[in-house]
């Protein structure tokens, strides 16, 4: 049943026509319904399952920069025609606290969680098959499903769908000092999930990660030469450059990267895109939350700056057209200019030949927390799994630690790109100004100059 058959467009589009006449530039009403499970699974076996149901709508107005928001928790027509009402006055209405989702048991979940249990527990299963120590073993899956409508003062009304599924397992050893290890990823549906993350590569995955773990070694600290693994290294652009050149900060003076738009600021290889319409990634979508079709968009190209993901709002102030970038956590939130799918392009060399151009560094294939300082470019990130390199070749696991670097001076310092791009498992959220959304990342095997090297213990910022 589609979102837009308790409210008829028609009507929408007259609250919508309304709420700007006299009040603002621009209004849209915005309708959300989410269902979302969430299973767990550990020594004791599966848990019961959580399923939860939001629904609600949310009007908004623009006007010479301002914003007036109100969000009520309900798809009722009656409800939605209040918006009007609700906003009536000249003041600004924010949308109301809001506690945790309303939780309760559903038969018409979209997602079959006794289908994804039995998945959770075919990796312990598959974990059971493998020799080793003795081992503890936990994993948890939510599936997501969400549909939205948008109807405008400009006469659009279009609506969407969104599902997916991930998956977080976790493998620890045994004794005091034993290390713990994670895999994750994320697909459109169960059946998808399976294809791309069987139950036997996962095990095989934890296990290896495991058995790295223990053998690890230090690195030496200070600024070093880094080969970033295709895929998931792609999470070091979308904090270094990506959150930088989303239009709230880069217009209102927090984003070092925008002083620097239409300049060259790394090598003519290196073209980093954002692209809502590839199927099947985390941050794909056929229209952006304020109902504006979603577009690929192009932010740097050739090594030049060259591109603002933009929502209504930020366009407004750039003289411009939006990007198609608007996205919000739930109806409660207002829209952000946000990234979706974030990767670099390929370039021509082999990913052989760029380790072997390495006399001595690391390799990282899996970047965990970070976040960037998008007024000076300034980002950390913890390494969660990486190796030393010595002679061009992969030599020793690597400890834990930590890499610092500059998002402007990462830019110069590329200097090989290979033919390689693949994309992140799937399983990755961003946070921005406290809403979350799901993204994807992805690169080929990249080497990199300028990044340093820390401890574990040194300090990385909260974030994404």
């Amino acid at each position: 049943m589609s979102i837009l058959s308790l409210n008829d467009p028609a009507s929408l589009r007259r609250i919508a026509s309304s709420l700007a006449r006299g009040r603002g530039d621009y209004a849209d009403i915005f309708l959300e319904r989410t269902l979302e499970t969430d299973v767990t699974h550990d020594a004791a076996g599966a848990g019961p399952a959580v399923i939860g149901l939001s629904e609600g709508c949310a009007a908004r107005i623009l006007r010479a920069g301002r914003v007036t928001h109100h969000a009520v928790g309900s798809l009722e027509p009656r409800d939605v025609a209040s918006l009007e009402e609700r906003l009536g006055g000249t003041g600004s209405l924010r949308p109301p606290a809001g506690g945790p989702r309303a939780r309760s048991e559903r038969a018409d979940a979209a997602h079959d969680s006794a289908a994804v249990a039995l998945y959770l527990a075919s990796i312990e299963n598959a974990l059971r098959g493998r020799a080793g120590s003795e081992r503890s073993f936990r994993a948890q899956a939510q599936a997501q499903s969400q549909e939205i409508a948008v109807a405008t003062s400009e006469g659009e009304v279009s609506e969407d769908r969104r599902d997916w599924i991930s998956f977080s397992a976790h493998l620890s050893g045994s004794g005091r000092t034993a290390a713990t290890v994670s895999i994750g990823g994320g697909a459109q549906d169960l059946e998808r999930l399976r294809a791309l993350h069987s139950p036997d590569r996962v095990a095989e995955g934890l296990l290896r990660s495991l058995a790295e773990a223990k053998e690890a070694v230090p690195p030496l600290a200070g600024e070093t030469t880094v080969v970033l693994a295709p895929g998931l290294g792609g999470i070091l652009f979308h904090e270094a450059c990506g959150h930088s050149l989303e239009g709230d900060r880069a217009l209102r003076g927090g984003s070092a990267l925008m002083e620097l738009l239409g300049e060259q600021v790394g090598p003519r290889e290196l073209t980093i895109v954002d692209d809502p319409t590839l199927a099947g990634l985390p941050g794909s979508r056929r229209m952006d939350d304020e109902g504006w079709p979603a577009a690929r968009t192009v932010l740097v190209e050739s090594g030049r700056v060259v591109g603002l993901l933009l929502d209504r709002a930020t366009a407004l102030l750039a003289g411009t057209s939006p990007t198609g970038s608007a996205r919000r956590e739930s109806y409660r939130d207002l829209p952000l200019p946000r990234m979706t799918n974030t990767f670099v392009l390929e370039g021509t060399r082999e990913p052989e030949e760029i380790l072997a151009s390495v006399s001595r560094g690391i390799y990282i294939s899996d970047l965990g927390s970070g976040e960037v300082d998008t007024a000076t470019a300034n980002f950390s990130f913890r390494v969660r799994r990486g190796h030393l390199v010595a002679g061009g070749r992969i030599v020793a696991p690597l400890a834990p630690c930590v890499i610092v670097g500059n998002g402007v001076d990462i830019l110069a310092g590329v200097k090989m790109i290979g033919v390689d791009l693949k994309f992140d498992p799937g399983a990755g959220e961003c946070g921005k100004d406290g809403q979350r959304a799901r993204a994807g990342v992805g690169m080929p095997t990249m080497k990199v100059e300028g990044l340093s090297v820390k401890p574990p213990s040194s300090r990385v910022l909260a974030g994404s």
